[in-house]
């Protein structure tokens, strides 16, 4: 009976955690499809690599401004808004028959994104049984996660064998589903505070928090200088089968459900160690991806590994993030998932750049982007990032 019980009350956490599914299963849909894109719009596969760009940057700068302005709305009712916007336009991006109507479809998705990011994990740990703030995290993670082992790989999969704009068109299914589960269980949830701009100016006094969103930027940017060119990348440099493809992306996707399982296992015990650790085997997955390329196994190997490192990582900056600013959750996440943004968009941008010219120095250009991370990390000392995850336990 009390499993029961227990069962239930994490209901509505897991179903936002779905959400979060198929949210990133959209995001980094354009990964996996990039040279299908390209031909069916006849653009360039820099050109569509643009799309994360842009996407990327509008959730960068419309993250902050959005969640003040929807600060006061009922949380479930803000939720199920974000989810029909997001079903409408990529059903929509599914009829896309040039470069800029898909490009108007996926900002649509962008500013549904700007907000869910921002209001997702609070949700969820306010959704979560007492003492459950670690669990709610790594749940969230876990969807997440799954939106990289499930639905990247299998939207590739319908991409390459019934046409890109069919990828679309599932996406906006499931999240139609997803819809009507979030609704069934999601109770009224209004909102704990009206925010204002006026307290965002607060958030960069506080050192710890400031440094986690520096950190952010830097490790996000040179991870998507390589990874939103990876297709291309394995098929290019490698001369990899698409097939081979959608089997990396299903063990990068694997990794990060590891990855958060390990993760809010050890980030609170030894959160400086997770974070350092993590940061030198992504560093490390950057620089020998050039070597790995020539070897399935060992790009299998290293996909795993690297996915799993990033995982811990982003739980470590989320942790810090929201233990930093327990007063304005909403706003310091909003600010997170912005500059998490501009790091996909900055990564993106370089590696298109990188591509046009030597697609095969992509991981070396990303792990410049680490290191500096990684330096910060050793210079700095971030005792405080370790008080304060710690404490969170």
């Amino acid at each position: 009976m009390n499993t029961k019980i227990s069962l239930k009350s994490w209901l509505p956490t897991v179903s936002v955690s779905l959400a979060s599914f198929i949210f990133v299963t959209s995001e980094f849909i354009p990964v996996g499809l990039l040279p299908e894109i390209s031909r069916g719009l006849g653009k360039s596969e820099a050109t569509i690599g643009l799309l994360m760009t842009i996407y990327a940057w509008i959730v960068a700068t419309m993250s902050l401004p959005m969640t003040v302005i929807s600060s006061h709305w009922d949380r479930r009712r803000l939720m199920l808004i974000l989810l029909g916007a997001f079903v409408f336009a990529n059903l929509a991006s599914g009829l896309a028959t040039s470069f800029n109507f898909l490009l108007i479809c996926r900002l649509v998705v962008a500013f549904a994104h700007a907000v869910f990011w921002s209001i997702a994990i609070p949700l969820a740990i306010r959704l979560a049984p007492p003492g459950g703030h670690a669990k709610a995290l790594s749940i969230i993670a876990m969807g997440a996660s799954l939106g990289n082992i499930l639905g990247i790989p299998f939207g590739t999969f319908l991409g390459q064998s019934f046409g890109w704009r069919m990828a679309f068109t599932v996406i906006a299914f499931v999240a139609f589903v997803i819809f009507l589960i979030l609704y069934r269980t999601l109770p009224l949830l209004p909102s704990q505070s009206v925010t204002t701009f006026k307290r965002v100016p607060s958030l960069f006094k506080r050192k710890t928090l400031v440094l986690v969103y520096l950190m952010t930027a830097l490790t996000v940017t040179g991870h998507f200088t390589a990874f939103t060119y990876i297709k291309p990348f394995l098929q290019s440099i490698g001369g990899l089968s698409p097939d081979f493809v959608v089997i990396l992306l299903f063990v990068f996707g694997a990794s990060g459900v590891f990855g958060s399982v390990l993760g809010s296992k050890i980030i609170y015990k030894r959160p400086m160690s997770s974070l350092v650790f993590s940061l030198v085997i992504v560093l490390a997955s950057l620089l020998l991806m050039a070597l790995a390329v020539h070897s399935q196994l060992w790009l299998v190997l290293l996909s795993f590994i690297w996915g799993t490192a990033l995982t811990i990582i982003c739980l470590v900056f989320q942790s810090a993030v929201l233990s930093e600013a327990p007063d304005v959750q909403d706003v310091a996440m909003s600010l997170y998932s912005g500059i998490f943004n501009i790091g996909i968009g900055s990564g993106a941008l370089l590696g298109s750049l990188s591509s046009s010219n030597h697609l095969g120095s992509v991981g070396y250009l990303g792990s410049a982007f680490v290191l500096v991370s990684l330096l910060i990390t050793f210079r700095l000392h971030i005792a405080d990032l370790k008080a304060t995850t710690g404490a969170t336990h």
